[in-house]
């Protein structure tokens, strides 16, 4: 699968809720890690259980994908992460509240599947 195949599939996969799909993009031992929010997971059911939970914190959540670039396993992919709080989770803002957040996450491909990923946040 080309880069920009893969990214449009885990971005529609991702705004379409559809866990299953978006997990299928995933080796069984991914690594995910997330410094900005503290956040490391070590395997695929992990990060989506996780992914799960956090659906119920930005239930409208979307992607807009932005530049991305491509090298070798590894893709650079910008995008605008924007929802609507509702107000379960401590750290974001009250219910109703936008959720407005700036990511770039490095990807490392193992074959056509996504073995680790770090998320990198930026400002709005």
């Amino acid at each position: 699968m080309n880069s920009d195949k893969l990214v449009h599939e885990w971005a529609t996969a991702y705004n379409d809720q559809d866990f299953d799909r978006f997990g299928d993009l995933y080796t069984d031992d991914t690594t995910y890690e997330c410094g900005s929010f503290g956040l490391a997971f070590t395997s695929r059911d992990d990060f989506m259980r996780h992914l799960q939970e956090y659906a119920g914190a930005v239930p409208d959540r979307k992607f807009t994908v932005k530049p991305t670039i491509a090298n070798g396993d590894a893709i650079a992919v910008e995008y605008d992460f924007a929802g609507t709080s509702s107000g379960v989770h401590p750290g974001l803002p009250p219910a109703g509240e936008p959720v407005p957040v700036s990511f770039c996450s490095v990807l490392r491909l193992r074959g056509d599947r996504i073995a680790w990923q770090t998320d990198y946040l930026g400002g709005q």
